[in-house]
């Protein structure tokens, strides 16, 4: 007999609680179920307890086919088939699904370990030996990111800021000491995928050394924001009460008495962020418009905005409860007015968080997730090194009445509260209004000026994406005044012409950065931020840091 062909093995560990692997097929490819899968008769030489269950389907005429019959007519006779296998492969007390073709596209996902080679992945990764990374930004922008390197590469090298991303798919080399044969390239997501010779029990016994590394080690240090998402269970209390709190969240007065939490504990969480955005399959470029349909009811955003979303059903009867975030139906459509996505529940399309000082969940590409408590931990200890200034510089109370932003104005809300805060005061430098030219960008050196140094910059907190901008403000003023020596000067003169007792806070500048945030109620800074702003907050204190800049956080209570 000659040597063993290889074949890549995907494989998906079932949950705990799945003893009948019928029941991690969705129902309709199950015994009773209208296209259920065949199973398969094996030879001796399988695994104990080894099932296989195989299916084969025309899958319709191919698009390309029928636009190009008229010109080849065999092309009309052609039809796509798919076939589906999947082996069910006990491995000590769990059993793994292994799928070939598209026999993925046979399980409930519910009945899946969810990411279980990412937990592999984080560790038993060579670091120094990845070869792709794929994630999903945690904020308003959402933005997907797939980064390929063929040349085995350190991860340093991606040049990827992979704090506050949820890591979806990691490609690379196993650790000396972890890997059981030559497995090459391993692909990690919910499950792990390798290339080895078609001998069930050499993939059994691989798969025994993956589960006992999960069990065993800990968390290498680089990629320890692969766990920092625990999946939730799509049928669980947990989620229900969260899909009521969304639900209620995203629809205010339209909605349902149902959409109030049962679980106290839920019930008293804050929402955090609340944004619309594409699940990862969608190319956007060629959208055209976001449509959406609830029963016979359509209508179409015109940008991909939680306010276009809220805007567009304002037209639909009725009221809205958690099931509307199933039952509601979206589609891209390309310039063309074709369907540019398939049509999936509007929570596929929604990123929110909520949480309190104790915990934080989010919801991303239609999941649930609890953010990892030893991970939240690390992240306030990282936040707490940073020095609070709020008693010494001495901010006024932001009124919501007063600085409300109204049309026809020329001054925002925010240019009139920081209008206030020099009345009266000696130690206090506004500028605004005072943008410096920069390589052709106008760039704000600060808001306000304070004796001591401090460049502040002065946000109302109203979602993650004004706090990114608030950061990225502040980094960027500080970096230019550093590195361009004509916009230093600019700025050292238009300080002079305010007031020339400040000319040596200007000359030393920038020695002191402070994000100056306005919030409500007895919410705390930072602690009680968006998981993601307060990701985004400690990356750019560290960048700070790194040019010798000090940063601190002012709190303005608004009233």
């Amino acid at each position: 007999m000659g040597e063993a062909s290889k074949l890549r093995f995907n494989c998906y560990l079932l949950r705990e609680d799945i003893t009948d692997p019928q029941k991690a097929f969705r129902f309709q490819y199950r015994s009773e179920g209208r296209t259920p899968m065949q199973e398969l008769t094996p030879e001796e030489g399988v695994p104990d307890g080894c099932t296989a269950y195989f299916s084969s389907k025309a899958d319709g005429e191919p698009p390309w086919a029928r636009s190009l019959s008229q010109f080849f007519p065999y092309l009309g006779d052609v039809k796509s088939l798919s076939h589906r296998l999947v082996i069910f492969l006990p491995v000590g007390d769990r059993v793994f699904a292994v799928c070939f073709g598209y026999g993925s596209s046979t399980l409930e996902w519910s009945r899946i370990e969810a990411n279980f080679g990412l937990r592999f992945a984080s560790r038993a990764y060579n670091t120094l030996a990845l070869n792709e990374i794929r994630s999903r930004r945690i904020d308003p922008s959402a933005r997907t990111q797939s980064i390929q390197i063929p040349n085995r590469t350190g991860l340093r090298e991606f040049d990827v800021e992979l704090e506050g991303e949820f890591v979806r798919r990691v490609v690379g080399e196993l650790d000396e000491g972890v890997e059981t044969a030559d497995l090459g390239a391993v692909v990690a997501t919910d499950s792990v995928a390798f290339k080895v010779e078609t001998d069930l029990r050499e993939v059994q016994r691989i798969l025994k050394k993956m589960l006992d590394t999960v069990s065993e080690k800990e968390t290498t240090e680089e990629l320890r924001f692969i766990d920092s998402l625990e999946p939730l269970r799509a049928k669980s209390e947990l989620t229900s009460n969260l899909e009521k709190l969304l639900a209620r969240s995203l629809f205010g007065d339209r909605a349902t008495k149902q959409s109030a939490p049962e679980d106290e504990d839920v019930a008293t969480l804050d929402p955090y962020l609340l944004s619309f955005a594409p699940p990862d399959d969608l190319t956007v470029e060629n959208v055209h418009a976001i449509r959406i349909k609830r029963g016979d009811e359509v209508g179409d955003m015109d940008e991909m905005r939680i306010e276009s979303l809220l805007n567009t059903l304002s037209s639909f009867r009725g009221r809205f409860g958690p099931s509307a975030l199933k039952d509601i139906r979206v589609m891209a459509i390309d310039s063309n007015g074709e369907p540019a996505s398939n049509s999936t529940p509007l929570k596929n399309w929604l990123i929110f968080e909520a949480g309190s000082d104790e915990k934080r969940y989010l919801l991303t590409l239609g999941k649930w997730f609890a953010l990892a408590e030893n991970y939240a931990r690390q992240l306030d200890e990282d936040l707490s090194g940073i020095e609070d200034v709020t008693d010494l510089i001495q901010l006024k109370d932001w009124s919501k009445e007063k600085y409300k932003e109204q049309r026809g104005e020329k001054i925002s809300g925010e240019t009139k509260y920081n209008l206030d805060q020099v009345d009266g005061r000696d130690d206090l430098l506004r500028l605004d209004t005072d943008t410096i030219s920069s390589l052709g960008r106008q760039i704000e050196a600060c808001d306000l000026l304070h004796a001591d140094g401090y460049l502040i910059h002065v946000k109302k907190y109203s979602d993650s994406q004004t706090l990114s901008h608030l950061f990225s403000q502040g980094y960027v003023a500080a970096q230019t005044l550093t590195d361009d020596s004509e916009y230093r000067h600019a700025f050292i003169e238009k300080v002079k012409q305010l007031s020339l007792a400040f000319e040596d806070v200007a000359i030393q500048a920038p020695q002191k950065v402070t994000f100056a945030i306005a919030v409500e109620r007895d919410r705390k800074i930072p602690s009680s931020l968006p998981t993601f702003s307060k990701v985004n907050l400690r990356g750019f204190v560290r960048k700070l840091r790194r040019m010798q800049v000090q940063p601190s956080l002012a709190r303005i209570q608004m009233l």
